[in-house]
């Protein structure tokens, strides 16, 4: 079997957060670690790099109501992507439910070795799927 581009490639990861002192510093870190990573504040910005498809993403971590609400395009439009939803605890397991099919929800502030964990555990899952 030959590799593609896509199996040599590091990770792409889209992080949706409103909150830029949040957000840009677990950026800097996946990005030191060799991953490629996009960054959105709201919702409509994420759906926007979603779309222009320039950077196809393999996984979205997302915030409160805006990660359900970018998870719902997502679920709309078949991408494949997977999606880590990420807010309180009480408040992502209230609301998750079923959503979440690789685990459930982080929770802030980002432990960034976690979240590092995490997209590695989903990655190497959907790998075993597509092998």
């Amino acid at each position: 079997m030959s590799e593609t581009i896509a199996d040599i490639e590091p990770p792409r990861v889209l992080i949706v957060e409103p909150d830029v002192l949040v957000r840009h510093p677990l950026a800097e870190y996946l990005r030191e670690c060799g991953y490629r990573v996009a960054e959105a504040q709201t919702a409509v910005e994420a759906e926007q790099l979603l779309q222009a498809n320039e950077l196809p993403i393999d996984i979205v971590l997302a915030e409160g109501d805006t990660g359900f609400h970018v998870l719902a395009y997502i679920r709309k439009h078949e991408l494949d992507v997977q999606v880590i939803l990420a807010g309180s605890v009480t408040r992502a397991t209230e609301k998750a439910g079923d959503l979440c099919d690789d685990g459930p929800a982080i929770t802030k502030p980002y432990e960034h070795k976690f979240v590092l964990d995490r997209i590695r555990q989903m990655m190497a899952a959907r790998d075993r799927r597509r092998n």
